[in-house]
């Protein structure tokens, strides 16, 4: 017969398994140096619309490129020597400039001051974002054990929505509830508050109107898994709570560039609610202070 301390550390041991048994499975045979900025995002379906479809596990970053990492980037095809390349990786800057998001100081700072290294990096090309995937994957090849070859390249929009839900069956945000602030009030995204103080009535007209144009002031810094409330533009890309497959500011923050060139997803920083939806797309004709990626990894076996 057992005595109550046997009994008391099997019990223990059996909910150690049990706990163990629920964790996310590990990431395959990622280099270690990058093994902790990607999340596995399981096989699953996906229904957009009336299109059902079946999209096969991957790796996707946690978070949104930051201009440290895009940076390291630029540097490399400054280093390369290729004027081709550089034209390529360079942000488009003055995008800081349109009348919604004026901003004379952040054209000069943002890509650039080591306050902003956890920011989104925004401003840059399609062309940009494949490019730092091309790089990501040779880095990430070299260090590649036999056998083994990682494609990467920007998600899909399955692939992106298929993230985005996670395991929340029909939540309209990647935290699966329908509401953007939690019980305590504070917002669990980033993203443009349309509300009393940013409603105007036209004088001509008389009818009401949104007032878009922002006066942004200095960004709060957010720490990893905090709430970076009532900021103005981009929050770092660790802001906020993470989603359950543990991916951060999937809606929100900035807007998403697509493996289909000409779309962005999940909106961003200056898109009302509604538009910062797992399921929102917005176009993408250009660099835009209001689009970033984040990348995807594909492990194929050689």
């Amino acid at each position: 017969m057992r005595t109550s301390k046997q009994i008391l550390v099997a019990v223990v041991a059996y909910f150690s398994l049990v706990a163990l048994s629920d964790n996310k499975p590990e990431i395959p045979d990622l280099p270690k140096p990058f093994r902790e900025k990607f999340v596995v995002v399981p096989a699953g379906e996906v229904t957009l619309g009336e299109e059902r479809t079946t999209v096969p596990g991957f790796l996707l970053a946690a978070n949104e490129v930051s201009n440290a990492e895009y940076n390291a980037f630029v540097a490399y095809a400054r280093a390369s020597g290729s004027a081709e390349l550089l034209a390529i990786a360079l942000p488009d800057t003055d995008q800081w400039l349109q009348p919604t998001t004026f901003q004379e100081p952040l054209r000069v700072w943002y890509h650039a001051h080591p306050a902003y290294a956890n920011y989104p990096a925004v401003n840059m090309s399609h062309a940009g974002a494949e490019a730092y995937c091309h790089w990501m994957q040779d880095r990430l090849n070299a260090e590649a054990a036999a056998g083994t070859h990682y494609e990467v390249r920007l998600p899909s929009r399955m692939e992106w929505l298929r993230a985005a839900n996670g395991d929340h069956v029909g939540g309209p945000y990647a935290w699966g509830g329908p509401y953007l602030r939690n019980a305590k009030g504070c917002n669990l995204c980033n993203f443009s508050q349309v509300g009393d103080e940013r409603v105007e009535r036209d004088a001509a007209t008389g009818k009401l109107q949104v007032v878009t144009w922002t006066r942004a002031r200095a960004p709060i810094m957010g720490a990893a898994g905090a709430l970076a409330d009532n900021v103005d533009i981009t929050a770092p890309v660790n802001a906020y709570f993470p989603s359950d497959l543990g991916l951060y500011n999937m809606n929100g923050n900035v807007a998403e560039m697509l493996l289909e060139d000409g779309q962005a997803a999940g909106g961003s920083w200056l898109s009302p609610g509604f538009d910062v939806r797992n399921e929102s797309l917005m176009p993408f004709t250009g660099p835009s202070p209001e689009v970033g990626f984040r990348v995807a990894v594909v492990v194929r076996k050689v």
